[in-house]
Formats: structure tokens, C-alpha cells, sequence
């Protein structure tokens, strides 16, 4: 057994968007899963566009409002919902009009 807890999490900056900040609540990861991290998006908070070659990104929203743009489409993940974004699929951040409170992981297919 293995419990992690965010006020230990080691905060580190998001790889594509060094200003943004996430705090890694697995590093290790666990089988497929590659890292989870969890992230507080302050209104006018953007992440620029990216893929990633060989994973899948799952991202959650635990409250707040992101607007995300996935290849050509807008997709507004809210409270509750859980956005998946497969390997090669461009993705960013364009939108985020109130505090907003996310966990996602990296996992390999």
C-alpha cells in the first residue's frame, strides 16, 4: 500500500507551459499509469498547444470550468467531467473564467 497526500506533493512546473504549476501526487506511477498530478488554474490561465506521441492524457475537473480546444474542437470540461485526449491528439487550455481545480495522469496505452 502506498498513500500519497497533496500537502506533500512536490510541486514542479507543467513541462509545455513552465509558468503553470502542478503539484505531482504520484510521481512513480502505477502500472499504466505514468504520473497524476492536480492543478489550480487562476481565471485568464492558458496551456499552449501540444500532443503527446505515445500516451493518453485523462484529465478530471474537480470544480471550476476549463475550456479546452481538442484538434479542432472546443470542449468545456466542468465540475464533475473527465476529458480523455489520446496519443497525437493536439490539445490546449484556452480558457479558464474562474478558479479552477484539476487532477489528470499520464497513462501508456
Amino acid at each position: 500500500m502506498r498513500l500519497h497526500t497533496l500537502d506533500k506533493a512536490e510541486q514542479k512546473p507543467v513541462s509545455h507551459d513552465p509558468g503553470l504549476k502542478k503539484k505531482v501526487l504520484v510521481p512513480e506511477g502505477v502500472g499504466c499509469v505514468i504520473h497524476i498530478s492536480h492543478i489550480v488554474l487562476e481565471p485568464g490561465s492558458t496551456a499552449s498547444l501540444h500532443s503527446h506521441k505515445d500516451t493518453t492524457e485523462v484529465f478530471y475537473c474537480v470544480r471550476g470550468s476549463i475550456t479546452f480546444r481538442v484538434n479542432a474542437a472546443q470542449v468545456v470540461l466542468s465540475a464533475g467531467s473527465c476529458l480523455i485526449v489520446d496519443p497525437k491528439e493536439e490539445h490546449a487550455i484556452v480558457e479558464v473564467s474562474v478558479e479552477s481545480e484539476m487532477v489528470y495522469m499520464m497513462v501508456r496505452p
